[in-house]
């Protein structure tokens, strides 16, 4: 008797349990989980991707140059910066242990973390600090734009010489 009464009512209060559970899901699967980075056991993949145990990480806010990218120095020379942003990375890591934040996953399957290490110190901002990234590339561009600035006008790291922006880099050398 209730279904051939309220036919509409009922799908309309599945439909709303469907879509609570459905966001009720999707607050547990992104909410603010902090991770412990030990340093000294993860593997760095490149200047902004990192390894722990079998999860993928990538620090959120920055585009770092790739592995296998070089840049001009002042000099006019090739440096590999791709390599030195990587042991960047790997340097600071080290140092102390960190806390991450994850905030999602990419389209790799990666944990987009946001890191701050023992002492409070912002991974992100650090790594732009030093040259070794920009700030944005699928993220806001301005979240570290101060630090970006700061480092060109220093002319530390990738803004000592010429460099072609790392997403710009990838498209130009795909994976093969």
């Amino acid at each position: 008797m209730f279904k051939a009464r309220f036919p509409k009512f009922r799908s309309l209060m599945i439909f709303a349990l469907i879509i609570g559970a459905a966001l009720f899901y999707q607050q547990w699967i992104y909410s603010e989980e902090a991770i412990l980075i030990n340093g000294k056991s993860v593997q760095v993949i490149d200047g902004d991707s990192f390894k722990s145990g079998e999860e993928e990480f990538r620090i959120y806010g920055i585009d770092a140059p790739e592995y296998r990218q070089n840049c001009i120095d002042e000099t006019g020379a090739d440096w590999p910066c791709g390599k030195v942003a990587r042991n960047g990375l790997d340097e600071i890591l080290r140092k102390e242990d960190h806390r991450c934040t994850v905030r999602t996953r990419d389209r790799f399957g990666r944990l987009v973390v946001l890191c701050a290490s023992e002492a409070g110190a912002d991974l992100s901002a650090m790594l732009v600090s030093d040259g070794l990234a920009v700030s944005g590339q699928n993220f806001d561009e301005t979240i570290y734009a101060t630090d970006e600035r700061d480092a060109q006008k220093a002319k530390r790291g990738i803004w000592r010489g010429k460099f072609v922006r790392p997403d710009i880099w990838r498209a130009q050398n795909p994976r093969r």
